[in-house]
């Protein structure tokens, strides 16, 4: 039996959470959690600050930040029909993903109800009684998850092992129970059901760019080989929410020119030969649309459809020519506004 006491630490003046393990039966999954929480440092992870026990008391406490939000069982409704609002809500739990995962920490038990939203919107995970570290203890004997987001390898008889892919399996039903339309119902069967063509987050949110609804469609895969990492899940939410916002900044001949969204296309030449390039901004990144003669990046051999690094040094004529010029280019990092 466990209970979490919300208090005051007088010491720092803030809220924390305290969760307290009675019975002696659940201390395993105290100490995982306490495992798991002290390996993972996230903007999107519970923190843990204190361990604690009284002396001659079987009590063991666990002091955790506290987040005075709702879980995400209640934010369908704050959602429904937002599809960046959806995006930047998954990206925050893909974020928080990435970095158990980076941690080589299992979660096993990602749901709504173990998610929070701060004061601020920022998404927290929390509840690490049933995580594992990936490779070292990665097996159970029997089923052991949470069935309505239990991926279909943790249903298996006997000695059940398990990978970071069950995450990924819950992240992409968790993503099902933010839309309009809810879980499938072939996901709603416990065990899920693989036996008709799942739909896609295509038909639900239509609205959502293709590559988006395709990655997410993969979390759901049978074969968890199959199923995107939560980094690419990351990458992917990350990238369209930062469609048109980056910035570049090219220095040519002593001029500074910007390359933006509304500015998205440059030509370099050098006059006096024919050496020139064309950079065009697609909106996620810059990218080389035209060479024409000789032109190096970074003094290697440029084509078109070479995507430009953050920071570089455009070389325009050959190595042996004299009147070679060397323009600079240098790409803004934005990031996700929460």
């Amino acid at each position: 039996m466990s209970e979490v006491v919300i208090c005051r630490d007088s010491d720092l003046d803030r809220l924390v959470a305290i969760k307290f393990i009675r019975d002696l039966a659940d201390r395993r999954r105290l100490f995982d959690e306490i495992k798991a929480l002290q390996r993972i440092r996230s903007k999107h992870v519970v923190q843990i600050y204190d361990i604690f026990a009284h002396e001659g008391e079987p009590d063991i406490g666990i002091v955790q930040e506290y987040v005075d939000g709702a879980d995400l069982n209640w934010s369908h409704n704050q959602i429904a029909g937002d599809a960046k609002g959806y995006l930047k809500l998954l990206y925050q739990v893909a974020r928080g993903l990435e970095d158990i995962h980076a941690a080589n920490v299992i979660h096993r038990d990602i749901k709504p109800d173990n998610i929070k939203i701060d004061s601020v919107g920022i998404v927290k995970i929390f509840d690490f009684g049933l995580a594992r570290e990936a490779g070292v203890d990665d097996a159970t004997d029997g089923f052991v998850a949470t069935p309505s987001y239990a991926a279909p390898e943790l249903w298996g008889a006997g000695r059940v092992e398990f990978t970071k892919s069950v995450d990924v399996f819950a992240f992409g039903l968790l993503a099902w129970s933010l839309t309009q339309s809810g879980i499938p119902v072939c996901l709603r069967k416990i065990p899920p059901t693989f036996s008709t063509l799942l739909p896609s987050f295509a038909d639900a949110i239509p609205e959502l760019p293709e590559s988006v609804s395709m990655l997410l469609d993969r979390t759901l895969l049978s074969d968890p080989g199959q199923r995107p990492t939560s980094a690419a899940l990351r990458n992917c939410l990350e990238k369209h929410l930062l469609l048109g916002s980056h910035r570049a900044l090219l220095v040519h001949r002593g001029t500074p020119y910007f390359l933006d969204k509304d500015r998205h296309q440059v030509k370099l030449k050098n006059p006096p030969h024919a050496d020139s390039i064309v950079i065009v901004y697609t909106g996620f990144q810059f990218i080389v649309s035209i060479v024409t003669g000789h032109v190096f990046i970074n003094n290697l051999p440029v084509a078109p459809g070479t995507v430009l690094p953050s920071s570089c040094v455009i070389g325009l004529g050959q190595p042996s020519q004299r009147g070679r010029l060397f323009p600079t280019f240098d790409i803004s990092n934005p990031e996700v506004v929460l």
